[in-house]
């Protein structure tokens, strides 16, 4: 896949900005191997409460501890994003990210129709645009700053106990959460079980 092949030639940083993530096994094993050669990972996609596909929260939600122990910084879209709802939904009562872009060590970028998950690499149509500009790349990312700052998104971290926590800012105050943020037990369940059922390569 060309994509991998581009991973290879990074040098420092790889930023990413995708509404549905599905890591697998093989996006693992990656991020693992660019940690481990000092290249910085950062990634934004969906939080259980923004995503409107809940089997594919379910398919990325597998690897959050995997990916986070692989070195990755890993942030998830609030509901309740003030900056992006105000761009891209126009009043929509919910945020969600809808994006799909990656810069490449500052200096090229893809933007396009093609989530990273199996469904965009296999099954579905997709198109994008690569670029090899560093003017471009650095609008991009502008862009890419704002999704992650603490009022916009949810920093996913490991505890000292290898849990999962979700740190952010309401109303300027750190607020740290124990289970995704602003959903219910239902939905939590829902995504949990979809998570064990072997349809990873639909998502």
């Amino acid at each position: 896949m060309a994509f991998y092949r581009k991973l290879d030639t990074l040098q420092k940083e790889l930023l990413i900005e995708s509404a549905y993530f599905v890591a697998g096994d093989r996006g693992v094993a990656k991020a693992r191997e660019l940690h481990d050669r000092g290249i910085r990972m950062r990634v934004l996609t969906n939080s259980l409460a923004s995503n409107d596909v809940l089997a594919a929260h379910a398919g990325y939600a597998k690897y959050r501890e995997a990916l986070l122990a692989s070195g990755v910084e890993l942030y998830e879209l609030r509901p309740d994003a003030g900056a992006i709802k105000k761009k891209v939904l126009s009043g929509e009562s919910k945020a969600a990210l809808h994006t799909k872009a990656i810069v490449f060590d500052r200096e090229a970028v893809f933007i396009g129709s093609f989530n990273l998950d199996p469904r965009s690499a296999n099954l579905n149509t997709e198109a994008g645009l690569y670029v090899e500009s560093p003017e471009l790349a650095a609008q991009v990312i502008d862009y890419m700053d704002e999704g992650v700052r603490p009022e916009n998104s949810y920093r996913v971290m490991l505890d000292a106990d290898g849990h999962l926590v979700w740190e952010t800012q309401i109303n300027g105050m750190a607020v740290r959460f124990y289970q995704d943020p602003e959903t219910g037990f239902w939905n939590r369940f829902m995504s949990g079980f979809t998570g064990l059922l072997p349809v990873e390569s639909q998502l």
